[in-house]
């Protein structure tokens, strides 16, 4: 019993580290298009940093989801399933931003609109 709790926790500690790791390379990679973006003010920097933005929005809503979800099952799930669940739900959000849930247009008009503002200036709130 006590083998299988550790076993447990060992695993909800790999999938918290690689959600983690994910959501900082998403926001890394973010911060590095929208600074390509204030640097070169191209459209297509812009669409490129909507389309993360995106997918980014669609991963956690779907890692949400799936949480809530998963709390009202009583199905025992195998090792590996939920972070098997978190890979897969990363691919299917991105597969959402190449379609598109209609919220690219509206981050690239505003990043258009928004000609003051850099990059840095979005995630370096002092």
């Amino acid at each position: 019993m006590i083998n299988q709790q550790a076993a447990v926790t060992s695993q909800q500690s790999v999938i918290a580290d690689v959600s983690h790791q994910v959501q900082e390379r998403d926001i890394q990679s973010l911060k590095h298009g929208l600074h390509a973006a204030d640097n070169n003010s191209h459209k297509d920097e812009f669409k490129k940093v909507a389309k993360e933005m995106e997918s980014l929005f669609a991963y956690q809503l779907l890692k949400i989801m799936r949480e809530s979800t998963g709390n009202l099952s009583d199905d025992k799930k195998e090792n590996g399933y939920d972070t098997y669940m978190s890979l897969f739900d990363m691919e299917v959000s991105k597969l959402f931003a190449d379609r598109g849930l209609g919220m690219q247009d509206a981050i690239v008009n505003w990043l258009e609109r928004s000609p003051g503002v850099k990059g840095k200036d979005v995630y370096n709130k002092e």
